[in-house]
């Protein structure tokens, strides 16, 4: 790193670039037996940055659930999907306050194919009661 004024001393964030740049490979190492290590926690750090929700925000959404979809009502066995309203978010990354509430894969499949038309929905309702007989 050249520097304009030598006599300067560093600032955190040159100390921090001049290090990293000093131990490169060091660094990637322990960032991928990091994410290696700890896998869960960080795809819920990534999950939860997309959908613009706190730790705290989904902790209590699980709580009002009683850590049941919001569909079907049956525990969770994997990891909860966030739903949100596609209207105003039409891409995965969400602005937060459009999230609805936490599905099972079934149910947030479900919800994704129909488009969460109410619609087709409540048309698919009529016809597995016609042929429920």
């Amino acid at each position: 790193m050249r520097r304009i004024n030598p006599d300067r001393p560093l600032t955190e964030s040159e100390r921090n670039k001049r290090f990293y740049g000093n131990h490169k490979e060091a660094e990637i190492a322990r960032n991928l037996k990091y994410c290696r290590d700890n896998k869960e926690k960080v795809a819920k750090r990534v999950r939860l940055k997309k959908f613009e929700m706190t730790v705290e925000e989904h902790d209590i959404k699980m709580s009002e659930q009683d850590n049941k979809c919001a569909i079907c009502k049956k525990p969770f066995v994997k990891t909860p999907h966030i739903d949100h309203n596609h209207e105003c978010c039409p891409t995965r990354k969400t602005c937060g306050k459009c999230n609805r509430g936490l599905l099972c894969d079934d149910c947030n499949l479900g919800l994704g194919r129909f488009k969460d038309s109410i619609e087709v929905l409540s048309n698919a309702i009529q016809y597995l009661k016609e042929y429920q007989k």
